[in-house]
């Protein structure tokens, strides 16, 4: 730990020689109010809640049958009670895949769009940096202390949210 505080003294004492400008945003705010974040979160839901009613409604239809199956069973045949057993075990194991399937599907697809969200943010910091003669911004969270005028959380929402 102490190594890494004498890296991070050098480094910025490094910079400050350099007279150079170093900011810091507060990325979390920044994700919170990207509208387009807002709309691609929005959209993802909706297909969450989707896929969320299909399972539902294949998991009502293994509860139906498992009732079904336990108001007749005492009244079936040895075969066709072993018959019905069968179809019930195929219809769960079919709930459970799909479940699985749609489960990595949809953490894939947002871990996907929260890299998209994510990079979009980096492009409009980077971009207000280069602009206005940043060298350095840092996310507010490694800052124990940071006068407000270098905090530019504000002026990249704004620059973010006009594309």
């Amino acid at each position: 730990m102490k190594k890494v505080l004498w890296i991070f003294g050098f480094i910025s004492s490094f910079l400050f020689a350099q007279s150079s400008k170093i900011g810091y945003v507060d990325i979390k705010k920044v994700f919170d109010n990207y509208e387009e974040a807002k709309k691609i979160e929005e959209n993802f839901k909706k297909e969450v809640d989707e896929a969320q009613k299909s399972l539902d409604k294949l998991q009502e239809e293994v509860k139906k049958m498992q009732d079904e199956y336990e108001k007749k069973k005492n009244l079936m045949k040895p075969e066709e009670q072993t018959k019905k057993e069968n179809e019930l075990r195929v219809k769960i194991q079919e709930l459970s895949k799909k479940w699985m399937e749609t489960k990595q599907k949809l953490d894939e697809k947002g871990k996907n769009l929260e890299a998209q969200i994510f990079e979009d943010i980096k492009k409009a910091i980077s971009d207000y940096a280069k602009k206005n003669g940043y060298y350095m911004v840092v996310d507010s969270r490694l800052i124990l202390y940071g006068e407000s005028a270098v905090d530019l959380t504000d002026e990249v929402i704004k620059l973010i949210n006009k594309k």
